[in-house]
């Protein structure tokens, strides 16, 4: 966005100055920031907890379950292409 533009919405009344503009967007940029703790596990724990997982949600990107199980991205997908070679994943 430029200045032009922030100034206008200012003008229009969305914001009382252009610091005003900025601190609103630093707070949203900063809420929409996610901080996951991951767990370290075994590889074979996390297997399992993927089979599990991949269970109840037939559907899933590895990023979703990295997230929902607080897996390290890496692992799952190591865990996944394994189980794609076993043939025990699509």
């Amino acid at each position: 966005m430029t200045h032009d533009e922030i100034e206008k919405l200012v003008e229009e009344g969305f914001y009382m100055n252009t610091a005003d503009f900025v601190r609103m967007a630093i707070r949203e940029k900063l809420e929409s920031i996610k901080v996951i703790d991951i767990r370290n596990v075994t590889k074979d724990k996390a297997m399992k907890e993927v089979l599990d997982y991949l269970k109840k949600n037939r559907k899933a990107y590895p990023s979703d379950i990295a997230d929902a199980l607080n897996l390290d991205f890496d692992l799952i997908l190591e865990i996944t292409k394994d189980l794609v070679k076993e043939g025990r994943l699509k």
